[in-house]
């Protein structure tokens, strides 16, 4: 995959090495200062308050980050998200995310567990449309298209689905769910490693990230 970046590949994989401690220190910075404010802090342990703080720390600390490893690879947002290339992005996205959502109906069937949940508004509007905004473009967009230049698709795909995978770690372990997610075959660090790479496949063929965010949103929407 060519691009106009006048970085040499393994200059951007140098960069791409940076994104992510920068990215993994920060946001176990983030947990420890939530963690520590929380109870003097009574609006932060509120739905509106953990939202509006997550939100911000995502932003500060995965999407600008991100946008600035996009330009430094030589990409622009808007080639990344695949704005030329919206139905393939509807296709692949969509088709991928009905699939992963038929596949989770039937597991909550299997399980015996209700099809439904009373998740709140703002819990909801996070799974379905911040989450698979902000980590596709900082995973898919960001890592994964760095990477590409310099290595072949299953290699780049596999690095970012770990690091992927990664990201989850500290919020697990602040939650006192770490050693569950770990051991969990379901909902849990394999599903998180397999979906990365289902979100990386879904992105490199439709070449939009557009519709890994779709496959991403109706993942997580089926899973609430």
């Amino acid at each position: 995959m060519e691009t106009g970046s006048q970085h040499s590949p393994s200059q951007t994989v140098l960069a791409v090495f940076v994104f992510l401690v920068f990215l993994f220190l920060t946001w176990m910075g983030a947990w420890v200062l939530e963690r520590a404010i929380e109870p003097s802090v009574v609006f932060i342990s509120t739905s509106q308050g953990q939202f509006l703080y997550w939100l911000g720390m995502r932003l500060l600390l995965w999407v600008l980050p991100a946008l600035l490893l996009i330009r430094y690879s030589g990409r622009s947002l808007s080639e990344v998200m695949g704005s030329t290339r919206l139905r393939a992005a509807v296709i692949w996205g969509g088709g991928i995310g009905l699939v992963l959502g038929v596949i989770t109906l039937g597991s909550k069937v299997l399980g015996h567990q209700p099809l439904l949940s009373s998740s709140e508004a703002l819990a909801v509007v996070s799974a379905v449309v911040v989450a698979p905004i902000i980590e596709e473009v900082a995973f898919r967009g960001a890592v994964l298209g760095a990477l590409m230049p310099r290595y072949r698709f299953w290699t780049a795909n596999l690095v970012t689905a770990v690091v992927f995978l990664g990201i989850h770690l500290p919020g697990w372990y602040f939650q006192g769910a770490l050693i569950g997610d770990l051991r969990s075959p379901l909902g849990g660090a394999l599903s998180i490693f397999i979906l990365g790479l289902v979100f990386g496949y879904v992105a490199y063929r439709s070449k939009s990230v557009s519709g890994s965010i779709i496959a991403h949103a109706l993942n997580n929407f089926f899973n609430i």
